[in-house]
């Protein structure tokens, strides 16, 4: 039998008679009905159907059905409603239920109209917080792609700008230690408007994106942000001054190694890399401005080249 889609309601008891009885009064909803006569069966259909709606019966031959109430909610994937099936009339076994986290209790023998009427009730609220479990869960995707969108570059996927103005000193402060320092790069694609005059600006997006591909693999544990144009704007945490001279290099090898394949052309481009110790007593954009006077340098000396700012 399958499901098709429809909600699942699982009966956990002994007697295949009350079986019977609740499937016969069940014949009429729309709801696909499957039953176990020991504890042993109810944990299998619990993992095979992820039923919504159980009823357990208190008694069962090789299970006592408190202690199969906790065995199952272990094993619900689908945050099923259980329903106690209970022929005590002691108020103290009812309370127990409801103290285990039960939803309701039905007292045998019960009552047809009784039965459709708690199942029915349980099971409209069952699909009723699927419903909201499920626009939440659309809403919190929605938020994690309007958070991505906010503080990602949209050709790059690199971090754009909102990120420094939001996190980076956050981030900085996070990783300041005594024997390593932050350094940040701001590293400028040379004579990029060549590039879009010879080859088009198609092939100057994708000139973006390989490079921007390049310095997040070699960048992995630190921050690479598009800053604008040809800039990109490279955040090491913890680094000695040689780690960050070493990783600004590779970079700058890498980039003018790579070569860029666009139609039936191909060409490669060079790095200019200014690179600044964070200093905390002044502010980000005194910190990014001294990166980008030591790019300056590096371009009037030739481009193409790794340069530490100096006062």
């Amino acid at each position: 039998m399958i499901k098709e889609g429809r909600q699942v309601l699982l009966i956990v008891d002994d007697s295949v008679l009350i079986c019977e009885q609740i499937k016969t009064a069940m014949k009429e909803e729309k709801v696909f009905v499957c039953e176990a006569h020991t504890g042993q069966e109810a944990s299998e259909m619990m993992e095979r159907y992820h039923p919504d709606v159980v009823l357990l019966d208190v008694v069962l031959p090789d299970a006592d059905g408190y202690e199969l109430f906790g065995r199952l909610k272990e094993l619900d994937k689908n945050d099923a409603s259980i329903i106690f099936l209970t022929s005590k009339a002691n108020d103290e076994d009812v309370v127990k239920g409801f103290a285990m986290g039960a939803y309701d209790y039905i007292k045998k023998p019960f009552v047809k109209g009784e039965l459709l009427s708690r199942v029915h009730t349980h099971l409209q609220i069952k699909k009723k917080k699927d419903e909201l479990n499920r626009q939440n869960k659309e809403l919190r995707s929605s938020m994690a792609k309007l958070n991505y969108m906010a503080f990602r570059d949209g050709l790059t996927g690199l971090y754009n700008r909102r990120y420094v103005v939001d996190d980076m000193v956050e981030d900085i402060n996070h990783h300041n230690r005594e024997d390593t320092k932050n350094v940040v790069i701001l590293a400028d694609i040379d004579d990029f408007k060549n590039i879009n005059d010879t080859y088009g600006h198609d092939a100057g997006d994708r000139t973006l994106v390989c490079i921007a591909n390049l310095l997040e693999v070699i960048c992995r544990r630190h921050r690479v942000i598009r800053w604008g144009g040809e800039e990109f704007l490279v955040v090491l945490f913890a680094v000695t001054e040689e780690e960050a001279w070493g990783i600004s290099e590779q970079i700058r090898k890498e980039v003018e190694e790579f070569t860029v394949f666009h139609n039936n052309s191909e060409f490669s481009c060079t790095l200019t890399l200014g690179l600044h110790v964070y200093d905390t007593r002044m502010g980000v954009d005194e910190n990014i401005k001294c990166a980008n006077q030591a790019l300056y340098q590096g371009k009037r000396n030739g481009k193409n080249q790794s340069v530490w700012y100096e006062e």
